[in-house]
């Protein structure tokens, strides 16, 4: 009996041991009835040990100490030491010299295989600034994104990470504008070229990364002449904020004017005709619709409140798109009043196009005075896409006398008027007939491409930045000069691999992790215990 009580001491302090352990993993002692025994029984079998050896115990451990065992002990710290010290020296050999292996089905912790491909081959360096701003969840994740890149290409690629706040110089030289978030610099000296991104996720980077690899950037047309919005006003009505976008996709903007050169020049990517207030003259007219019937690419943005010109509606029709002489009025919930009617709403209706893709209601477009665009019902001659509809409570008010009366405004549905969901945008596709050598070389395939909308203030000053609105101007520009077909990085997860566990199975797994580890450990020091004392 005495013998036993001995080895209590041991016990105790094994099954206190296992209960601290189990109760920090759990989270709780007092809730798992295994975890306070393991507790209760330790303390007591120890109190026995105290009670029964615990003098003569304290005596030869202090013999212990200072004899054969504490050499032994002495070594092994030691040892012990020397092992940290190895640790120690590989982990800053790894860090030095990192290598990553990501197990995630998904690739959660690695680029894809295609924005490797773009990084390795990377023959400039390139330069990332992300900004630490408070729409940027979290820093770390960004930090991470970045990293990917740079360990993809060390040589090449470089990230900093700027606290807008603490280096505010630093973003005024970058030249980042509102809603900006990253700015990539590719190339040095003069070759230079720089984008500068409202996202940070692979997606985007790596579609940066592609257009500033190809070299001069995109020239897009701008007609002037007639009264359009002015494209270095930084005023309500301007388009300053539509060109910054436009550069900071990698694309610059011109203006044109027409009857100086006659024709759409070679280099233009697209031609923009926005509201104009007085008429084309019909030269300019034929050259437009010429340019895109030959492959060309036309965005046309009209606006109903300049009744001056009839250009956007004569030239849409030439492609079978019909803009009405209407404006497109939405019922709108008040909040503790009724619903009201008004001429700016919000449009939350995507047709299913790469300009709208990845869109959602939570990203509207904020539209005003727009007239209704509505695609042919069925037609052979291309392809048509309504882009973008107001709500289902929408119509096409076509009695604009009465809407502009200034004794009073009065608007109704009348039979004669669009129903909604109505119509604002549409795009419209056609491939050009080709030879059978052209087509079997796809660089030289020629496509006409067309976008029409019944507004154009949504792209104004003070205006674009607005919920949806610069993404599709920006995802329309490149749709139309055919920069849609970047990489498509779909979201990466951890695949969750939860299955429910009854309490009872849960309780009898919680035992066994104990008690098999505790038991084995148990019956090893009883043993070298029961040695020792048999050659005491």
């Amino acid at each position: 009996m005495e013998t036993a009580l001995r080895f209590c001491g041991y016990i105790g302090s094994i099954l206190i041991l296992f209960g601290i352990v189990g109760g920090v993993i759990v989270g709780s002692f007092i809730e798992q009835p295994l975890l306070f025994l393991h507790l209760l029984v330790g303390v007591l079998c120890i109190g026995a040990w105290v009670v029964t050896s615990g003098v003569k115990s304290l005596t030869q451990a202090r013999q212990v100490v200072t004899g054969r065992t504490a050499r032994f002990g002495f070594n092994a710290a030691l040892y012990t030491v020397v092992f940290l010290g190895l640790l120690v020296v590989a982990n800053i050999f790894f860090i030095l010299n990192e290598k990553r292996w990501d197990l995630t089905e998904q690739g959660v912790y690695s680029l894809s295989d295609k924005s490797g491909k773009i990084v390795a081959g990377l023959q400039k360096p390139v330069r990332i600034y992300a900004l630490d701003m408070p729409q940027v969840a979290d820093k770390n994740q960004t930090r991470e994104l970045l990293s990917l890149y740079k360990l993809k290409n060390d040589k090449m690629v470089s990230f900093e990470i700027i606290d807008p706040r603490a280096r505010p110089v630093e973003v005024d030289r970058l030249g980042m504008k509102s809603g900006n978030l990253l700015y990539i610099e590719y190339g040095e000296g003069a070759s230079k070229v720089i984008n500068r991104l409202n996202e940070i996720d692979e997606q985007s980077i790596t579609n940066a990364l592609i257009k500033l690899t190809r070299g001069a950037s995109r020239r897009l047309y701008y007609i002037q002449g007639h009264g359009e919005p002015s494209l270095q006003s930084g005023g309500a009505g301007g388009l300053k904020d539509f060109v910054d976008a436009l550069g900071d996709e990698h694309i610059s903007i011109e203006g044109l004017l027409l009857p100086q050169t006659g024709l759409v020049p070679q280099d233009a990517a697209a031609v923009l005709l926005v509201a104009p207030k007085k008429p084309l003259a019909q030269s300019e007219r034929d050259a437009l619709v010429e340019y895109a019937r030959k492959g060309g690419r036309l965005i046309l943005l009209g606006n109903i409140e300049d009744q001056g010109s009839d250009d956007v509606r004569a030239i849409a029709k030439e492609f079978g798109i019909e803009v009405g002489n209407d404006i497109v009025l939405d019922e709108q919930l008040k909040l503790f009043s009724a619903p009201e009617v008004g001429v700016q709403f919000l449009a939350q209706n995507f047709g299913a196009h790469p300009i709208t893709a990845g869109m959602s209601k939570a990203q509207p477009v904020v539209f005003s005075f727009s007239s209704s665009v509505v695609a042919p019902k069925a037609s052979k001659e291309g392809k048509y896409t309504e882009l973008l509809k107001a709500g289902p409570n929408s119509w096409a008010e076509k009695n604009l006398r009465g809407l502009f009366n200034p004794e009073g405004a009065t608007a109704t549905r009348d039979p004669e008027d669009i129903k909604g969901p109505v119509s604002i945008a549409v795009a419209y596709e056609k491939e050009i007939d080709q030879s059978a050598a052209a087509k079997a070389d796809e660089k030289f395939k020629n496509v006409t491409r067309v976008i029409v909308f019944g507004d154009s203030t949504w792209i104004e000053n003070g205006n674009l930045t607005a919920m949806g609105n610069r993404d599709v101007a920006l995802n329309s520009v490149n749709w139309v000069t055919g920069e849609e077909g970047g990489v498509a990085i779909g979201p990466k997860s951890l695949r969750a691999s939860v299955a429910p566990i009854p309490q009872a199975t849960y309780n009898i797994m919680l035992a066994m992790s104990f008690l098999g580890p505790e038991l084995i450990l148990l019956f090893g020091l009883f043993i070298w215990w029961r040695r020792r004392e048999s050659l005491a």
